[in-house]
């Protein structure tokens, strides 16, 4: 397909095609999509006044509108309350918003648009002058011939359209807000809100639309330090939110972000084929070569929020595992026995405060839907999972040696994982001066990253089953992200507000999977296992 023109746009069949290119980047969320004749005609407007059919676009030196424009736009037009735009660094999402407003501010009556940057006024002021009034000046030169008003006044900049509409810009507060009723209200670079300014908008912002039919917040950026309490972050999380973010997973393999290409020292690392499927700017409105260059200057993490569609994990005291992936992952009953081909991981807490032995193994999944798929000689393999099962947990230290070499004893074959760190690496010491001695494996520092994104894949992926044990429950809970080692790698730890809470059962548990993974244990039925001792 040829790069389309304005005209071509307004064509229903030529704009879902233009728009199924985008479509192909897979989103981490997309909400429904809402092209109507209307709709069309006003983003084309908007793009008109913006002279997106003049710009050339650096990625494939085309004009018009990019796909992903169109991917913006329609996700607004689906008319949902609250909206989050979270794409990647110069994937023209602002461009894609404006184009939306300033179309809207054209073909409807007395509609109120408030603009404003969650960084400074003055950059709200400047983007204004550039994105808007520029292209508008040159494509209006004459004052009188302009379908609206430009007022570039500081601290009054607005377009007032002939229809009784207006685009007003605000510094970044809900000061502007707070007497006008908007029909959208439109908070840019909102990663970049912190808590108090979070507060203010949404507090300022959401009451001057209770009298609006078909009132819009929308919030548009790139990732933020902070996730807690951050505008767009905490409405990413809101299930009736139209969202559009496009990414990296969080629970991507922490190697594969090491370097742009495989190498000797990175075998696994893969960022340049991450982002060519992430970045749906990428082809279009940006060359690879540029985002190659930000990659090679900036940190990881920063790199991350700017490119990969992530948030960073400052402060983060959000619980890292959805409540949903792990009461999917819940089974009620209570494992009777452990299989002769297993793993088992120690983890002390850091103060020496408790601790936690897992068992990891695999088994067949047996539910309805194998149970039937059984029946029709049908062997589906992805109902193989990974079982956890906390195997002992207690307070302090007293004992724990002991009690972990009773446990292990009566599992001669497994192998006990353990961190060499603090108190964990003590008792293993301890561990040594058994005989027989426990088969100890000490655990590479990168397998800690590693293996916390392999539990969250395997929950996401619905590989991995747990028994119900209030330990293990609580720390799943309230485990949050915790930044460790390079490039944007995390573990599970505890929240900020209670930096000595227990999550050694999931810490465990992690280590405890990833090295069954590694072993390539067999997996057996249970009443082929030996049985638990009491």
């Amino acid at each position: 397909m040829t790069d389309p023109t304005l005209h071509d746009l307004l064509d229903e069949a030529t704009w879902l095609e233009w728009r199924a290119r985008a479509e192909a980047f897979p989103a981490l969320v997309s909400t429904d999509l809402v092209t109507t004749e209307q709709t069309r005609a006003e983003f084309v407007e908007g793009a008109r006044l913006l002279r997106l059919d003049h710009k050339e676009r650096a990625g494939d030196h085309g004009h018009g509108p990019s796909p992903v424009q169109l991917l913006v736009a329609d996700t607004l037009n689906a008319g949902r309350f609250m909206n989050v735009i979270f794409e990647p660094r110069r994937t023209t999402k602002t461009t894609s918003v404006q184009a939306v407003l300033l179309g809207r501010c054209t073909y409807r009556e007395d509609y109120q648009v408030g603009w404003t940057m969650l960084t400074t006024g003055a950059k709200a002021s400047e983007r204004f002058r550039k994105d808007i009034v520029a292209p508008i000046e040159r494509l209006y030169p004459s004052a009188k011939a302009r379908p609206m008003t430009v007022n570039v006044g500081k601290g009054t900049e607005h377009l007032a359209f002939t229809n009784g509409s207006f685009l007003n810009v605000y510094t970044p507060n809900g000061d502007g807000f707070r007497s006008g009723g908007f029909d959208v209200a439109f908070a840019d670079e909102g990663g970049e809100a912190d808590v108090d300014l979070s507060l203010d908008i949404a507090v300022a912002v959401i009451p001057t639309m209770d009298t609006k039919v078909g009132a819009q917040f929308i919030i548009a950026g790139t990732g933020g330090r902070v996730r807690s309490g951050n505008l767009m972050w905490d409405n990413l999380q809101d299930p009736d939110a139209g969202v559009l973010w496009h990414g990296i997973p969080d629970t991507t393999d922490p190697a594969a972000l090491e370097a742009w290409e495989p190498d000797d020292q990175h075998p696994r690392a893969r960022m340049r084929e991450l982002i060519e499927a992430a970045h749906p700017g990428v082809g279009y409105t940006t060359p690879i070569e540029s985002v190659k260059r930000s990659f090679d200057k900036m940190p990881r993490e920063q790199f991350l929020r700017e490119y990969g569609g992530q948030f960073g994990t400052e402060g983060a005291a959000d619980v890292l595992i959805p409540p949903a992936w792990w009461e999917s992952a819940a089974r009620d009953a209570q494992p009777t026995a452990t299989p002769r081909d297993a793993v088992a991981a120690l983890k002390v807490h850091h103060n020496g405060t408790c601790a936690s032995l897992v068992v990891s193994w695999t088994q067949e999944h047996h539910d309805l839907v194998s149970a039937a798929l059984e029946l029709d000689g049908i062997v589906d393999p992805s109902k193989r999972v990974r079982v956890m099962w906390l195997l002992h947990w207690q307070t302090g230290t007293d004992g724990l040696a002991n009690a972990v070499l009773n446990h292990m004893r009566r599992m001669p074959r497994v192998p006990l994982v353990y961190d060499a760190y603090g108190h964990t690496e003590a008792i293993a010491q301890q561990l040594t001066k058994a005989r027989p001695r426990p088969i100890l494996v000490k655990a590479a520092r990168n397998d800690i990253p590693v293996s916390t994104v392999k539990l969250l894949q395997g929950l996401e992926e619905r590989s991995i089953v747990h028994y119900r044990q209030p330990e293990l429950d609580r720390a799943a809970a309230i485990a949050v992200k915790h930044a460790f080692g390079n490039y944007g790698t995390f573990r599970f730890g505890p929240p900020k507000t209670d930096p000595d809470a227990d999550v050694t059962p999931l810490e465990a548990a992690a280590l405890a999977i990833h090295h069954l993974d590694a072993t390539n244990a067999t997996g057996i039925r249970p009443d082929e296992a030996m049985q638990f001792a009491s």
